[in-house]
């Protein structure tokens, strides 16, 4: 694994090289620039000796050799050749201003050449005077001073670059350290942090980053603390609950053993109670794992029909409770969505309403809205209801309203959690009215 201060010295030598790059790049177009403006001086130069020279007579041209036109007209009318050295042939006669011969030995017709690596460049071109007399011009110009001018370029450039270098490594140095101490003081905190010193051990932090990080950390550890809290809290809620029937059936057993072989009417009575404990204990066991397996359950949508699941889960329902009366006029409804957990919603909402209804009859209306492409199922008893208080925590696990009003209701606390979870899994919406001594109306909003 790359450390952090590995890369960002990495990055930095990138960033030096890729600078240096474009500052040799920027050296080499200026020296390219300064030897493309001294070339076209020279042709500039060429041109306007061509044009004077071949626009006289011999007459007039020889006195390039007599009367000194260069420095007389020539240069006076071009200043670029006061910048050059000139150096003019004609038969016998000789106008040079050059005093290296070796740099006449390299010169070519037209054509710009350089001598000792830049040192001159010279330029050789054939003149027609008037009269057809030809004449070997010769231009030289001298590229010291463009090339002093360079070399303190250069000297500027790498001054910089260097001091850049030396400037931005120990900032980079500096700014490693603070980042290696920043990290060193979490990496301490995090081996002995707790929720409970999580404000004493809170460090200063020098960058928004780590304070953003931190911060991160503390909303991590706290939503932690409270998910291991209510993790800790459903075990033993759940170790209760199984430990009650477990308890009860044991008791029985008991009873069996020592009366219930010579008593019918006690062996019935264990045997009864026996059977409703482990109906209870399957019951909450299998929405035990319903919850632990939540994560898993994928809603597969299909087109179901409304009615028919709740008939069957009124007739099914009826077996279990048959005291209980269950009001419903099935209205051939259709919706999509997974027909096991509507089955298992239905189910658990029915179960409560049976359960806290007071041996009362139960409401169950359907009704399908097209226009607002939902379909709503409202299911009404007339029970023991809650108080707007008991009403905020009923979707928490093994909550149960008013103990005293309910303890000889069986249950175990879990239907509505399940519920909240079969509605989120399927796209549904719920609504609970209730009031004190008058009744519960849960409404379910399906899309149609």
């Amino acid at each position: 694994m790359i450390s952090l201060s590995s890369t960002l010295k990495k990055n930095y030598i990138k960033l030096i090289i890729l600078f240096t790059i474009l500052l040799i790049v920027s050296l080499a177009v200026t020296g390219k620039y300064l030897i493309n403006t001294s070339k076209l001086h020279l042709r500039n130069a060429m041109s306007f000796l061509t044009y004077e020279i071949g626009d006289e007579p011999s007459s007039n041209t020889l006195k390039i050799f007599t009367d000194n036109l260069v420095n007389n007209d020539f240069k006076v009318e071009n200043p670029i050749l006061n910048d050059l050295k000139v150096v003019i042939k004609y038969k016998d006669y000789i106008y040079s201003e050059n005093e290296n011969k070796e740099i006449l030995d390299i010169a070519k017709d037209n054509k710009v050449e350089n001598f000792n690596f830049y040192e001159y460049l010279i330029l050789s071109n054939n003149i027609k005077n008037k009269d057809g007399e030809i004449y070997k011009v010769m231009l030289i110009k001298d590229l010291k001073p463009e090339k002093k001018f360079f070399f303190n370029i250069v000297k500027i450039f790498m001054g910089g670059l260097i001091l850049c270098i030396i400037i931005s490594a120990i900032i980079v140095e500096h700014l490693l350290k603070k980042i290696s101490k920043q990290l060193i003081t979490l990496e301490n905190i995090n081996s002995n942090i707790t929720l409970e010193n999580l404000e004493i051990l809170k460090p200063v932090n020098q960058f928004k980053e780590f304070d953003n990080i931190w911060g991160s950390y503390e909303r991590m550890l706290k939503r932690l603390d409270e998910q291991n809290k209510k993790q800790i809290e459903f075990v033993h809620n759940a170790s209760h609950e199984l430990k009650t029937p477990i308890f009860i059936i044991g008791g029985y057993i008991d009873m069996i053993k020592r009366w219930g072989q010579n008593d019918p009417d006690i062996l019935n009575e264990a045997l009864n109670s026996i059977g409703e404990e482990t109906k209870a204990m399957a019951t909450l066991i299998e929405k035990l794992l319903f919850i632990a397996k939540e994560g898993d359950i994928k809603s597969e949508k299909s087109e179901i029909e409304l009615s028919e699941i709740i008939v069957n889960t009124i007739s099914s329902l009826r077996i279990l409770y048959p005291k209980s009366t269950i009001n419903f006029e099935p209205n051939y409804t259709i919706i999509k969505s997974d027909e096991g957990l509507v089955k298992l919603l239905i189910r658990n909402i029915l179960e409560n309403a049976i359960k806290y209804g007071d041996n009362k009859p139960i409401d169950i209306t359907l009704n399908c809205n097209n226009i607002k492409n939902r379909t709503t199922l409202c299911i009404q008893d007339h029970g023991i209801g809650m108080s707007s208080e008991e009403l905020i925590h009923i979707y928490d696990r093994f909550y149960r309203v008013n103990k005293s009003r309910s303890k000889e209701i069986s249950g175990h606390g879990l239907g509505m959690t399940i519920v909240k979870r079969i509605l989120n899994l399927i796209d549904a919406d719920i609504t609970i009215d209730s009031q004190l001594n008058i009744g519960t109306s849960v409404t379910i909003f399906f899309q149609n």
